[in-house]
C-alpha cells in the first residue's frame, strides 16, 4: 500500500515486543483503489492492523487490552480536577443569574408562608452563607456553577 496523503495523529503505546500506534489516516490508496479516513491501531515495525474505524471510540478497546499489565486494575472514571472558587470571586454576571433564579423561587415561596422578606435579600443571603466558600467551578461554556458535594 502506498502512503496515505497524511497521517494526521499519532500516539504511541507501551506494549513490549511491538512498535504500537493508534493513527489517524487520510488520503488514497493506490492498492485498494479507494480514500482512506480511519483511525487505526498498527504495529508499525509489522504493519499488522488490529484494528480500524472512522471513529476512535472503536479503537481504544483494543488497545487498552494489548497494553494491560497483567494483573493491573480494570479502567475506573476519575473526575477530572475542578478548580475552585469563592462567591466573591465569580464574575458578576453567574452571581446575578444564579441570584436572579433563587429569588424568582422565594418570591413564590415567600408568599405562601406569608413573609413579607424580599426574595432578592433573601437569595443574595443564601449565597453568601451557604455557597460562600470555595465550591464554584466554570463549565466549559464559561459559565460558573456550585458543586454542591463540596463542603466549607
Amino acid at each position: 500500500m502506498t502512503t496515505p496523503a497524511t497521517v494526521y495523529d499519532r500516539i504511541r503505546l507501551a506494549c513490549p515486543g511491538r512498535n504500537l500506534v493508534i493513527e489517524y489516516i487520510d488520503g488514497y490508496c493506490e492498492e485498494r483503489d479507494e480514500w482512506l479516513d480511519e483511525w487505526r491501531l498498527i504495529d508499525l515495525n509489522t504493519g499488522e492492523v488490529f484494528a480500524k474505524s472512522p471513529t476512535p471510540q472503536d479503537i481504544t478497546p483494543v488497545a487498552s487490552e494489548m497494553t494491560r499489565v497483567e494483573g493491573s486494575p480494570k479502567p475506573e472514571y476519575v473526575p477530572a480536577a475542578r478548580k475552585y472558587i469563592a462567591f466573591k470571586d465569580v464574575p458578576l454576571a453567574d452571581k446575578l443569574r444564579h441570584i436572579q433564579s433563587l429569588a424568582q423561587d422565594l418570591e413564590h415561596d415567600l408568599k405562601l408562608e406569608g413573609s413579607d422578606q424580599c426574595p432578592l435579600e433573601a437569595a443574595m443571603k443564601e449565597y453568601q452563607t451557604r455557597f460562600g466558600h470555595r465550591c464554584w467551578y466554570q463549565e466549559e461554556n464559561g459559565e460558573y456553577e456550585i458543586d454542591i458535594d463540596v463542603e466549607q
